[in-house]
């Protein structure tokens, strides 16, 4: 298959991707310039040069490439990608970002060696081990067999991302996760299947759990008997040693105690919103927030301590659940539109998704009945319009970020949900951002319609790194320049 060399905004890697419109990380990539977990950013952060990486179910590499940038050559990344296809893409990547520490093996990982059926699924990513179907065979190997062929000495972090095969990783794996104390990530939903026993074989095996926020890249303590988060797909697993090191850098709270604003959290609740562009006007009619409703004021001051990167990460994380518990109560008798903007990107920071994209729905009906009543401080619901100045044209800014925030949150990829908004129209509001626009196109391509190009998607921007392919023709099913 054809492949198309696509660019992360984050970081710069360069992809090579199956130059197809249905190929999950292809749609991907082009719509978003990202990979959508937001476990990449952590990943990347946490990942420090000389340090060993295994990537169990490598994929294209949208964590191995990444992993291995940030490792140099001092480090080393180890990705099983049992699929032939899809290992010449990962190999052409690894060329590409000059990875000559990626080390990448073709074979499955599972409780045993051997041989078995790799069935293929739609996409790449959806490829499993299993008795029959289209697909091919494939190498098994456990991760004692690695560990004893290879000799690590100490791996820093795996991930384990292997379609229903979690289980029999750990099983195959046993002297492995008792000899060693790395960082683990392990997908804890494949669709709508939660594998909660996955939570309790590490729990047994010593490891602490954790999930990771969306506000900023941290984890916090995850308890095996919480519910999961609908948008959850992936949690994390250390022991104490290992726990102890990510908090001393900052990645990690051991621990989130409870929170109360004081006194002094309350004068200081408008402070950050009056430092953004945004926010000016609004520090001019309200001042020190003493008009404002208290209980809505306590939440502002509480996400205020959250963004306040000088505080202590523990005391954060609680300011974090304080503002949402607090925003989420206040919302269901009283919901505001400057309110329920907020409560949305709290929501959406604190790993409440599902919350987030409830809320922006009730946030987007209002809107669309012609209510536009904003009459108190909030956070834009999209953080982008952070940065953004809506001038005289608030209505307009308002209106974007909320429709911005829906569709952003309301999936992972539009290549799973089909837009509920009219992006074609969202697209002529002076404040919208050229992924809008990319969504848009990319889902008429997908679709079949062979749309045409838009001029804005013909020149790079720094949220449009990619427009070289676009402007080139090198979107699938796209039919030239408009």
């Amino acid at each position: 298959m054809r492949e198309l060399c696509v660019r992360t905004a984050e970081d710069g890697a360069i992809l090579s991707v199956p130059n197809a419109i249905n190929a999950i990380t292809t749609y991907v990539l082009l719509e978003q310039e990202a990979w959508f977990e937001k476990e990449v950013a952590f990943v990347r952060r946490c990942i420090r040069p000389g340090m060993t990486a295994i990537d169990i179910g490598a994929n294209l590499g949208v964590y191995s490439i990444p992993m291995a940038r940030q490792a140099g050559l001092t480090g080393a990344v180890y990705a099983y990608e049992p699929t032939s296809e899809t290992r010449t893409f990962l190999n052409r990547s690894a060329v590409l970002n000059g990875c000559a520490n990626l080390h990448i093996i073709p074979a499955a990982v599972s409780n045993q060696e051997g041989e078995a059926h790799l069935v293929f699924g739609t996409s790449s990513e959806l490829n499993a081990l299993g008795a029959s179907g289209s697909g091919e065979r494939v190498r098994l190997t456990t991760l004692d067999h690695e560990d004893a062929t290879r000799q690590w000495s100490s791996p820093d972090f795996i991930k384990i991302d292997a379609e229903g095969e979690e289980q029999r990783i750990l099983q195959g794996g046993s002297r492995f996760f008792a000899r060693h104390s790395p960082l683990v990530m392990f997908e804890i939903q494949a669709g709508t299947t939660v594998n909660h026993h996955l939570r309790h074989d590490f729990s047994t095996m010593g490891y602490s759990l954790y999930r990771l926020l969306a506000g900023e890249p941290v984890l916090v303590p995850d308890s095996p008997d919480a519910p999961n988060d609908g948008f959850e797909l992936n949690l994390f697993a250390a022991k104490a040693d290992r726990a102890a090191k990510l908090a001393a850098a900052g990645l990690l709270a051991e621990k989130v105690p409870t929170w109360q604003p004081d006194a002094a959290a309350r004068r200081e609740a408008l402070q950050l919103i009056g430092r953004h562009p945004f926010g000016a006007s609004l520090m001019a009619v309200h001042a020190d927030g003493a008009s404002l409703d208290p209980q809505f004021r306590d939440g502002l001051a509480a996400y205020n301590v959250w963004r306040t990167a000088e505080r202590p990460l523990d005391v954060r994380c609680a300011a974090l659940n304080f503002a949402f518990s607090t925003l989420q109560g206040i919302c269901r008798t009283h919901p505001s539109l400057p309110r329920l903007s907020t409560l949305a990107r709290v929501a959406r920071e604190a790993g409440q998704r599902l919350v987030c994209v409830n809320t922006l729905a009730q946030l987007f009906d209002r809107l669309s009945k012609g209510d536009v009543q904003v009459q108190e401080p909030f956070w834009p619901a999209c953080s982008r319009f952070d940065a953004i100045d809506p001038g005289e044209d608030k209505g307009a800014w308002f209106v974007c970020s909320a429709c911005e925030g829906f569709e952003r949150a309301r999936s992972f990829s539009s290549i799973f949900a089909a837009s509920k908004l009219d992006l074609k129209s969202l697209c002529t509001n002076p404040f919208a951002s050229a992924e809008m626009e990319r969504r848009w196109i990319l889902q008429l391509a997908l679709a079949g319609k062979l749309p045409k190009v838009p001029a804005r998607l013909r020149v790079p921007a720094a949220d449009h790194v990619n427009a070289d392919i676009w402007s080139a023709g090198g979107v699938p099913n796209t039919a030239g320049n408009a």
